[in-house]
């Protein structure tokens, strides 16, 4: 276990309409059963980080919900743990959260009374598995001030690139410029939003910056301090997702549905843990047809599924087809609905032929509790 290192998941709030209205990015579903989150909270837990704090900024009540005490990632501890942190806007001006600093500086007391000497700060908007031994080790070992973790992403599109934050990278791993979202990309080393420091630091961090009123901890903490601190790089090869548009929420979940893709993230070393709801298994009727898709418990398949996403609960009748979707917990698709490249939030109800097509590109979200 990693007695010297905490962990700090900031959950973000990135808007994600009509998906995010009611839930902060962290806690979407993505692969049927599990949340964003699961997966950060999860590669902390598998490297033995044992005290973890989860700092929330809006709609935060479905987050609370499925990580509770953090019993699926060994958590439930009378000492340590999984502590979940509300916003404190009793410490922000006007009771507003201008950046994530602001949300930091919330959790000050948080911060200072964890005994831990190292910290992984990390935003919960991405999507990997990852073993964070070796980047803490890299990090002491170069006796480094901050370590960022980044992943080459050359030969991808300059619109994907332009969503990352980037990073100049020396030969000998030090990182000497950082560009947040630049309209013209000079490198492709995306960074993964993990930071691994001293508690020390950013606790120094923090208390500068509120004091000077800088809100951001990329633009304000980083980027005007590059030159007097040792800002080193840790390079990531494996499978990376970061969820921050309705798109990338779809391609994510779509990635799923390809074994490499699928291998990497639910690697069997590194489990992936998630809140169990012991549902009973899916029921196929005689009809269906199921064709490399994600089906989660408690559905009941009686029509058609065709490369899609289908949470717990999710009920498609007879002569209904779905294809290229992401349907969420408690749908219920009737009798000869066609669906394409839609994305149904919870608990949205389909009446009987109704026909709905979007595009990969650009799919067609529907919000919780819809009846069409």
């Amino acid at each position: 276990m990693r007695h010297d290192t905490m962990g700090i998941i900031l959950t973000g709030n990135n808007k994600i309409a009509p998906l995010t209205d009611i839930r902060a990015n962290s806690a979407l579903p993505i692969a049927g059963r599990y949340r964003i989150i699961d997966f950060v909270l999860s590669n902390m837990a598998n490297t033995g980080i044992i005290n973890i704090g989860i700092a929330t900024e809006a709609n935060y009540s479905s987050l609370m919900d499925h990580t509770r005490s953090g019993k699926p990632w060994d958590l439930d501890r009378k000492d340590q743990g999984l502590t979940i942190l509300p916003p404190n806007l009793a410490k922000q001006s006007f009771g507003t959260i201008k950046g994530n600093i602001d949300i930091l500086d919330g959790i000050r007391d948080y911060i200072g009374n964890c005994r831990q000497p190292y910290v992984i700060l990390s935003m919960g908007n991405m999507v990997y598995n990852m073993d964070f031994t070796d980047i803490v080790k890299q990090h002491r070992e170069r006796q480094a001030d901050i370590t960022i973790a980044y992943k080459n992403l050359k030969g991808v599109d300059e619109d994907t690139l332009k969503r990352y934050t980037l990073l100049d990278i020396d030969d000998d791993g030090r990182v000497r410029d950082i560009e947040v979202q630049p309209y013209y990309p000079k490198t492709a080393n995306a960074s993964m939003d993990i930071y691994v420091m001293e508690k020390a630091l950013l606790e120094s961090i923090i208390d500068e910056c509120s004091a000077r009123g800088d809100v951001d901890f990329i633009k304000d903490a980083l980027v005007k301090r590059i030159d007097g601190m040792q800002i080193e790089a840790y390079e990531f090869d494996g499978a990376l997702f970061n969820v921050d548009s309705l798109k990338s929420y779809y391609k994510a979940n779509m990635a799923f549905l390809e074994s490499d893709k699928r291998s990497e993230l639910f690697n069997r070393e590194r489990p992936i843990y998630t809140k169990t709801k012991d549902q009973s298994p899916t029921k196929y009727g005689s009809d269906a047809k199921c064709t490399n898709s994600f089906i989660s418990d408690g559905c009941v398949i009686e029509g058609t599924v065709i490369n899609s996403v289908l949470s717990r609960g999710v009920k498609v009748a007879k002569g209904a087809v779905v294809a290229n979707s992401i349907i969420m917990q408690d749908s219920v698709i009737e009798e000869n609905v066609e669906l394409n490249h839609v994305v149904f939030d919870k608990e949205v109800t389909i009446t009987t032929g109704r026909k709905l097509i979007g595009q990969a590109s650009y799919p067609l979200a529907i919000s919780k509790g819809t009846v069409i």
